[in-house]
């Protein structure tokens, strides 16, 4: 039997002695992995440095033409998760870019962020189900709810 883990991995319990650490069924762990993906940069991580998503390169960029920089990142992400979670087929994905207001809690300043939405669509290759994922960041800072 296959064991998938959560994420993130507590090391203290990973030091304990004949104790498990926390596992998780493939559709969650497929998901968390791609999490993973859509929040790490590029060159983040020393084992591949082709692991993450182009959107941290691009998070203060001016954007000039949305259309543009939404097919930029999608692709990145398209291709980044297809590289890297070789437990899906047939992915596709979308992304989805508003604004939305936001108020500072410690300083009731009110501005207006960019919300990228991220849509992913796939099947499972063990099981042959329908597979979906969502999850959005804010721009400048990036940042994730």
């Amino acid at each position: 039997m296959v064991r998938y883990y959560e994420l993130p991995i507590s090391f203290s319990t990973l030091m304990q002695p004949n104790k498990d650490l926390p596992t998780c069924e493939l559709r969650s762990s497929i998901a968390q992995n791609i999490n993973l993906i859509i929040t790490s940069k590029y060159n983040e991580h020393r084992f591949d440095d082709t692991y993450g998503c182009e959107i941290w390169d691009m998070d203060f960029e001016l954007i000039l033409n949305e259309s543009v920089w939404r097919d930029k990142v999608n692709k990145s992400v398209l291709q980044t998760v297809k590289k890297h979670e070789l437990r899906l087929d047939n992915i596709d994905s979308a992304i989805n870019v508003t604004e939305e207001e936001f108020v500072n809690k410690t300083t009731g300043f009110k501005g207006i962020r960019k919300k990228v939405g991220i849509t992913l669509s796939a099947t499972v290759k063990e099981t042959g189900q329908q597979f979906n994922f969502s999850s959005y960041l804010f721009l400048s800072p990036l940042s994730f709810d």
